[in-house]
């Protein structure tokens, strides 16, 4: 074991009378420090073994110690152990003691009087303090310096334990500046604690050691950065991982006394068979294996194939010989046509990597959007249904409820009963063998400063992480993203595959050397097919159109439906446009004398997943609908159109919605026709990609889209975004590196890595009637009581409250808007939340109009 050899902190000779020390008290029964610490030492070893992170602590150890000694290796090692068994010797307070504890044995103490009951901090200055000494005594200077980082980052992670990450900076200010709360400590609230805490505590002596120490570590950072490229973002990972650790080790030995139950289960995957026997059984994947025995490497010309399957095996059986000859590299990139079986392929790379690697224990599918979340459980489920493996997956985002474990009562009960408890950390710590999930919360995981964000980080390391279309998010972070994939995928030994139909060559926009396998090898084979490059034919002629564009689009669209039975789909790239257009085209629709009148409906972002998949499915089961969309509808969404009409915006983006057009590759005469109405700059302000050099306005971007050759478009793309990254300005990524990477700014790097930035800014609750997929009707006014009954509840255990609220939650947000104003009138308000009854009023056919919410009540009385 990886920390066989550390020597523990001495808590029975440095703590005295620690047998009177409490560190949780539950009613009767009492938890002391000592028994405390030693059960989060023991899930320490625990989460080690069932997450095999003997090899991730040493990827640490050989970056973090570079050229370090042997005696400096094993004091690291301690350090970090120590980390985790002293996170609460601050619970030696006398108030803490006291006023928490309710410990009679505190009553009378002086240090009663500061009226100071908080721990975090306190536990930080008796590691800081030990471990000063511990270095202090080492040979190796440079030894030495290092082990001051390590010091002042394991320092943090101890005072943050109850608390998010703010900045390195504000934990200095706490420590030096006079009004500080751990200044306070080790000068004039040293009563509190020193009649326990026996061994003086040396920066109370030399005032000024605590900053010379920081100004020492803050060189060290920058020399070693010159050094050591890219150590400063390995040191940002390591804090955020021993942070999550930590959490951990404390959380699950709290749940254990609380409860008094040992957590066992840690959602890893212990037999890949459990899934990969039942997808093997697959129609699909049968068939896959008869052709991979019968034809595969045995035809070389695939130009004139009719059968689209025999393409979508060979990009399978592609993918698949590619991963394994390269088993041993973190970075794949998956570049697949729309249609090509992208998803399928997918799934199979992710059983096969942990069929072959014996560390790998669980897989992450992370999407752009819920909606895509919502419709790959739908896959799986057809897949896993029934089979117990279904158990084992989980979506975890703000829109569906905390999986929940059932328990029996006691031993002779057949009566089972939620177990909330271990659900609820079954959440926090993603306790799921399969995750699917989104990119934000992903991105969360990886940059997020709250308590929920660093929980689950552990759980990220020895996993597989699918991350489908990561093109989709603004491009002005592109270089971050990938950069920090690189370190931590070397750092936490994760797998990243990233897929998509328009994939830029990230490589170019990282610094140094790295290693990244391209599972397909000759794209071309794929995306010049004709099955695939001709399934849609591409026209431009509304392009023409200077003026009354949105006029002139409906006469076209009204021309194209008395023309087809197929399905026409048009997407804007505005809510406004949209909506406008949909009410054009009912009322025409609603004229026209045409017995056989088209369908309209619209899907926008303000469609709750009712709505939206009651459309989805009527358009999959029906012919003869217009459907009007927004963005939501272009990255994935699993819907055959005939015809499509799409709005310019950026090139990916139009190669996205193609993907919607012909998605089966069996139709004629499929045709998309795009035209300029709203200006993507003003939507896409961050984003390059809006330029007009590169998008449909231009002749070169036309062929471009023709072809397939997004290469090309790429390659002014990442040079656009690299010249902006030598800028010489504080927004630039060097200027991120060295002012907020190396400062470990948290919350800084956690607002440069947000995915989305938000356009809306206040949320409404706009109470209606809404009938669900069953015929049941949801009522808004009763969700929105339950709601609020269940806010005030202090009657409920801390995770049967979070677990229910998870429910009403879901529900909740079937009645949810964003809004940008706040000038409106509401009845109640709970945060950020406003609710307003008789919302129906701001309703047309079942949408939220934002035109006649924006006039206000007042219109509508």
């Amino acid at each position: 074991m990886y920390f066989n050899d550390v020597e523990k902190f001495q808590l029975e000779e440095l703590i005295v009378n620690n047998e009177k020390i409490y560190a949780h008290v539950m009613k009767e029964r009492k938890e002391i420090l000592k028994e405390h610490v030693e059960l989060a030492i023991k899930y320490l070893y625990k989460i080690i073994e069932v997450k095999q992170l003997h090899s991730v602590l040493l990827n640490f150890e050989k970056n973090i110690c570079k050229e370090m000694s042997t005696q400096g290796k094993l004091l690291y090692r301690e350090m970090l152990f120590n980390t985790i068994y002293m996170h609460d010797l601050g619970k030696i307070n006398c108030n803490f003691q006291y006023n928490r504890m309710n410990n009679k044995e505190f009553k009378g103490k002086k240090g009663l009087d500061f009226n100071n009951s908080n721990h975090s901090m306190l536990s930080s200055i008796i590691y800081l303090n030990h471990y000063f000494n511990r270095i202090k005594e080492q040979e190796n200077k440079d030894d030495r310096s290092i082990l001051a980082i390590v010091m002042l980052l394991n320092a943090y992670a101890i005072s943050k334990h109850h608390g998010g990450f703010d900045s390195f900076g504000e934990f200095k200010s706490k420590l030096l500046e006079k009004d500080g709360e751990g200044w306070r400590l080790y000068t004039e609230e040293l009563s509190m604690f020193n009649e326990i805490y026996q061994v003086p505590i040396i920066f109370n002596h030399n005032k000024n050691l605590l900053n010379r120490i920081f100004s020492n570590v803050e060189k060290s950072l920058k020399d070693k950065e010159k050094k050591q490229r890219g150590i400063s973002i390995y040191f940002y990972i390591y804090q955020r991982f021993v942070a999550s650790l930590l959490l951990a080790c404390d959380y699950y030995a709290t749940s254990e006394f609380k409860n008094q139950r040992e957590i066992k289960d840690f959602g890893e995957i212990e037999n890949i068979n459990h899934f990969y026997q039942v997808y093997k059984n697959t129609e699909i994947c049968k068939g896959i294996r008869t052709y991979e025995k019968e034809s595969y490497g045995k035809t070389n010309d695939f130009n004139g194939i009719q059968d689209i399957n025999i393409l979508r095996n060979e990009l399978f059986l592609e993918a698949e010989k590619n991963l394994l000859k390269n088993i041993e590299k973190n970075i794949f990139y998956l570049e697949a046509p729309t249609g090509s079986g992208k998803s399928n392929v997918g799934f199979n790379l992710s059983f096969k990597l942990i069929e072959n690697l014996s560390d790998i224990n669980k897989i992450f599918y992370v999407y752009p959007f819920n909606t895509l979340v919502e419709q790959n459980m739908n896959t799986l489920k057809k897949t896993f249904e029934d089979s117990a493996a279904m158990k084992d997956i989980a979506i975890i985002n703000s829109v569906v409820p905390i999986k929940t474990k059932n328990r029996t009562e006691n031993e002779d009960s057949d009566v089972m009963k939620d177990d909330y408890e271990i659900s609820f950390l079954d959440r926090q710590f993603l306790h799921y063998p399969m995750i699917l999930t989104t990119h934000i919360s992903i991105f969360n995981y990886l940059f997020g400063t709250s308590k929920d964000n660093l929980f689950p980080l552990y759980q990220l390391a020895n996993s597989i992480i699918i991350l489908d279309e990561i093109q989709s998010y603004k491009n002005r972070i592109w270089k971050e993203i990938i950069t920090f994939l690189k370190y931590y995928s070397e750092a936490l030994n994760i797998k990243f595959i990233i897929m998509s139909a328009t994939l830029p060559d990230l490589n170019k926009l990282i610094d140094e050397e790295t290693e990244t396998i391209n599972l397909v090898e000759n794209r071309d084979k794929y995306f010049s097919n004709s099955i695939f490059k001709d399934r849609v034919k591409l026209d431009f002629s509304l392009l023409e159109l200077q003026e009354n564009t949105m006029e002139g689009l409906l006469k076209h669209v009204l021309e194209t439906g008395k023309k087809t039975e197929g399905n026409i789909l048009i997407e804007f790239i505005t809510k406004k446009s949209a909506m406008k257009f949909f009410k054009k085209l009912k009322e025409e629709n609603e004229l026209s004398e045409d017995a056989d009148k088209k369908e309209i409906e619209l899907i926008t972002g303000d469609d709750n997943s009712i709505d939206r998949n009651a459309i989805i499915a009527k358009v999959k089961a029906n012919k003869n609908i217009i459907l009007v969309a927004t963005q939501v509808i272009e990255a994935g969404v699993d819907i055959d159109m005939d015809v499509g009409y799409k709005d310019i915006s950026m090139l990916d983006a139009e190669e996205q919605f193609l993907g919607r057009i012909n998605r089966s590759c069996m139709k004629k005469n499929c045709k998309v026709y795009f035209f300029d109405l709203d200006d993507a700059s003003k939507i896409y302000k961050n984003d390059v990609r809006k330029e007009k050099s590169i998008n449909l306005t231009a002749e070169k971007i036309r062929n471009i889209l023709i072809d397939k050759n997004f290469g090309v478009f790429y390659k002014d793309v990442l040079q656009k975004l690299e010249k902006e990254a030598n800028k010489l300005n504080d927004n630039n990524f060097y200027s991120f590196i060295e002012d907020n990477i190396k400062g470990l700014n948290f919350k800084k790097i956690e607002e440069r890595m947000k995915l989305i930035d938000e356009h809306y800014r206040y949320s409404v609750f706009l109470s209606r009637r809404i009938e669900l997929e069953n015929n049941k009707i949801l009522n808004g006014e009763e969700v929105w009581k339950e709601y609020i009954t269940l806010l005030k509840n202090n009657d409920l255990e801390y995770a049967e409250k979070k677990i229910k609220l998870s429910r009403v939650t879901a529900s909740l947000n079937h009645f949810i808007y964003k809004v940008q104003k706040n000038d409106f009138t509401y009845q109640e308000r709970i945060g950020d939340l406003y609710y307003i009854t008789d919302g129906e009023r701001y309703f047309v056919d079942g949408k939220f109009d934002r035109e006649n919410f924006d006039k206000g009540i007042g219109d509508f009385i």
